[in-house]
This record gives structure tokens, sequence and C-alpha cells, in this order.
């Protein structure tokens, strides 16, 4: 049986699997890390877990699982695993999330993907596939702020712009929906631009769609586009489980 855990700025997923099945699946605010939430009955083989939320969260995870008998290892990019080379120019700098999603991806198809998490923060990654060689590679992405770090962002550093709901509307006539709109459209831009210079470069690329955000972003997307689009929210859980269970 293993525990997996995925510590994200805002929110911490974590689940209880072994090779067949997903016994206990939850999350809970990252901010609560110091609460009781990994009491188990099942006897745990290893817990496998995800960091991108700093070392204090990681110091304090620590003393929460220290009555786990078991290994527990954090998860730090690599350069090359298996099947999967990390071209980031500094691969080790590569955010553990981002690396765990491009893995899980890569050992589940056979393709070029356009990985596309929609979360505190938005990450939107190229990986391409060799097929002479059976290696996928991470050739890059960009990073956004979310919807709640935009709507921060500009409420915090100008005077009138205030955090309020809005809703995608085009053209937009207030300006709650501008920033809404603003956020939603920016995302499908970089998107759009990631798929067409990958489908420049190679045949049968997917787009893999993920995060807290899915689908406030799938609605607005293309018809045309959407053909692509594969919706997988645990990304790097899946991730640690290969790792896992290698």
């Amino acid at each position: 049986m293993f525990l997996l855990i995925d510590i994200g700025n805002t929110k911490t997923k974590w689940m209880l699997r072994d090779n067949r099945s997903i016994y206990k699946h939850d999350s809970f605010l990252t901010e609560d890390i110091d609460q009781d939430h990994f009491k188990f009955d099942e006897k745990i083989r290893k817990i496998v877990i995800s960091n991108v939320a700093g070392f204090e969260k990681e110091a304090i995870l620590k003393i929460k699982l220290k009555n786990f008998s078991c290994p527990i290892e954090f998860i730090k990019p690599q350069k090359m695993y298996k099947h999967f080379l990390n071209g980031y120019q500094e691969p080790t700098k590569l955010g553990t999330d981002r690396w765990l999603s491009a893995l899980s991806v890569s050992h589940d198809i056979k393709k070029p993907a356009v990985i596309v998490s929609v979360g505190t923060a938005v990450t939107i990654d190229y990986v391409s596939y060799d097929e002479k060689k059976a290696q996928h590679t991470f050739e890059g992405g960009v990073i956004l702020p979310g919807l709640h770090l935009s709507k921060n962002a500009l409420s915090n550093n100008t005077a009138d712009l205030k955090n309020s709901e809005g809703a995608f509307q085009m053209p937009p006539i207030n300006t709650a929906n501008a920033i809404q709109s603003g956020f939603i459209l920016s995302v499908l831009g970089n998107m759009k631009s990631f798929f067409e210079q990958a489908s420049a470069k190679s045949k049968g690329v997917t787009i893999i769609l993920s995060g807290g955000d899915t689908e406030l972003i799938y609605q607005y997307m293309d018809e045309d586009l959407k053909k692509y689009i594969s919706i997988k929210k645990d990304l790097v859980l899946e991730g640690l489980f290969v790792l896992a269970n290698s």
C-alpha cells in the first residue's frame, strides 16, 4: 500500500492505493498541514511526496509522518528517468509538480503532449515524443498566475480594481468580468500557441488539462481544440504512483 501526497500552494491532495485499487483519496488546505490527516489501519509500504509549498510545510509533514515505519521520500526532479528526459536548462530546478505531471503523461501515452495545469499558478508545458527512441522529452513551458493570484495582484496593487466575482464575457462591460475574461483568454491563448507550435513539429499532439480550474477553462475552449483534450485531475499523484510502483 502506498501513501501518495501532493503538497500544493493552496491545497494538499493525497491518495492511499496499491497496484490495483485506490482505497482513499482526499484533500485539505495546505495551511492546515499541521493537523492529523493521515491515520490509517492499513499497513503502508512507502510514502512518496511532492512539495511545492516550501521547506516549512515539508518539515511539518515530516513530523506528522514520523510514526509510520516505512520509507518516506520527497521527490526531486531528475535529468533522466527511464524513458523520460528532462530538458530543462537546470533539470533539478524544474518544479516537482511539473516534472511529475510530465512523467505521468509520458508513462501513459506514446505521443507528444501539451500539459496544462490550472491551479494557484497556471503551467503550460510541452512534452515531445521520439518514436525511434521511444522517449519523451520535457521541452519547456510557461508559468502564469492563476485566477485568484491574478485577482489578488490587481486588487492589491491598483486603486480601483477590486477583487470581486466576475464572469466570462466578450467583450466585457464591467471590471469584474474584464478581469475574469482576461485570465481565461490568457490561458486559452497560451494553450493554443503551444499546441500549434507542438503540432508544427509532431503529429498526434494531445492536450492534457489538469488542476482545480480545469472546468472553467474547458467550457470556453473552441470546439475544434476540445477534440484534442483529455482531462486528468490528479496528474501529480499519478506521477508519484509511477515512481512508487517502479
